[in-house]
């Protein structure tokens, strides 16, 4: 039973009730995919080795920055993510001679170990942090190791994408300009009540949102992108993506 629940579920944060959901969902999201290809587009890692944590099968994933890397380390507690992956990205990496190592691991749980075994590599967090609080579902434990990453990865490159706001919306569709989407804030001025109300107010929010308690990844002087993700046609997201040089 703990197989088949993990095949489904994943732990509430993936399986195959996300993938099915996340293919027919492409033509929808792939303007924050965008948003996100734009994001990625300004980093410059320090590595050609990149740790990427929780990134299912890289449904929100820019191709085009897995080709910056080298060698990446995926890692998920998902046992269909190396599968799905590799459908949707293996052929173009290894077409590019890039080699792609899939772990079934809890990596926010072994983060210490996994940073001193590839003390070279950068980090991206694929849409996962915004996921720990339905996995550990103590609020005070969530905010407190979330809040911790900035000190576990200090002195190294990484970066993160993960939700901050999510709820119902009143439906409204995405405009053509994309770019009037994504605002440009230190990880401080995203935490002001009024940006987070300009946010919601944007994608017609209705009724309560869900705080995802994601609100201390970054230092509060990081420079951060916020951008919407239409996860349903009626209930939508707001992401915040950031990246640290060290």
């Amino acid at each position: 039973m703990g197989l088949l629940r993990d095949l489904i579920h994943a732990g509430g944060t993936g399986g195959l009730n996300w993938h099915v959901h996340a293919h027919y969902a492409r033509k929808r999201w792939q303007p924050t995919v965008q948003l996100v290809d734009q994001f990625l587009a300004q980093v410059t890692p320090k590595s050609d080795h990149l740790l990427l944590i929780g990134g299912s099968a890289g449904w929100m994933m820019p191709p085009s920055w897995l080709a910056r890397f080298k060698r990446i380390d995926a890692y998920d507690i998902d046992p269909l993510a190396p599968w799905l992956f590799d459908w949707r990205h293996g052929r173009s990496l290894r077409a590019m001679g890039i080699e792609v190592h899939h772990h079934r691991l809890d990596a926010l749980v072994a983060l210490p170990e996994i940073l001193n075994e590839r003390p070279q590599a950068c980090i991206w967090f694929d849409n996962v942090l915004g996921q720990h609080r339905y996995r550990v579902r103590d609020e005070a434990r969530v905010e407190r190791e979330l809040g911790q990453l900035k000190t576990t990865l200090q002195g190294r490159n990484w970066g993160s994408l993960h939700d901050v706001l999510s709820g119902p919306t009143d439906g409204r569709l995405l405009p053509a300009g994309l770019n009037v989407w994504s605002h440009h804030v230190s990880a401080k001025q995203g935490m002001v009540p009024a940006f987070s109300q300009k946010l919601l107010a944007s994608v017609g929010a209705k009724e309560v949102w869900q705080d995802h308690l994601t609100g201390h990844v970054f230092a509060p002087d990081t420079h951060t992108t916020w951008m919407p993700w239409a996860f349903k046609p009626s209930y939508w997201h707001w992401l915040q993506a950031g990246w640290v040089s060290a």
